[in-house]
């Protein structure tokens, strides 16, 4: 109750006093303190050193994907604002900075794309699960998958496995790894 009160008496003589204080007419513009014209404005501005031509960088990008597989790729990169070229790369972390480089690294929760074209997993000849590209038969192991030992399999998985299960997703991939391959092994 006391609170009330004491808040209508605050906003009361609140008002009072901004009444009191109006004076007809003796607030005028040359009263409000002049703003600094566009010419000093243009002096202040000029004045501060400010690179005229862009800045080249070389930029490396790897984006490590759910298979193993790291995309490297690079590429000069011409920048006029600074603002800018961290907004394109807000979402990767940067790996490593120099003086006219940039490492950039990001993971990507999906399979690569050459995974996705032409990995299979299969069976190794020391009887572990691997991505190839291309069939089994052909025996190209993906350098960057490590192999992983297999839970004991029936016959007729162990043969699929030998023929080669095309991979078609990263959900798939995901489906086949957690199928074959005990998780205490990962």
């Amino acid at each position: 109750m006391f609170r009330w009160i004491y808040g209508a008496m605050l906003i009361l003589s609140f008002s009072v006093w901004q009444l009191s204080s109006i004076d007809d007419g003796s607030l005028t513009a040359e009263d409000i303190p002049k703003q600094r014209t566009l010419e000093k404005k243009a002096e202040a501005v000029s004045s501060t050193p400010v690179r005229e031509e862009p800045v080249t960088f070389n930029v490396i990008t790897k984006k490590h994907y759910l298979d193993g597989v790291t995309e490297t790729t690079e590429k000069q990169e011409v920048i006029w604002s600074m603002a800018d070229f961290w907004a394109k790369y807000s979402d990767w972390t940067i790996v490593e900075h120099e003086l006219e480089q940039m490492v950039f690294s990001k993971q990507v929760d999906k399979i690569s794309p050459i995974t996705e074209q032409k990995g299979y997993f299969g069976v190794t000849a020391e009887g572990e699960l691997a991505v190839f590209q291309g069939t089994p038969s052909e025996g190209n192991v993906m350098e960057s998958f490590k192999p992983i030992p297999l839970k004991p399999l029936e016959a007729k998985r162990k043969l699929k496995l030998e023929d080669g299960i095309k991979i078609t997703s990263s959900k798939h991939f995901q489906q086949v790894i957690s199928q074959y391959v005990d998780t205490k092994d990962l």
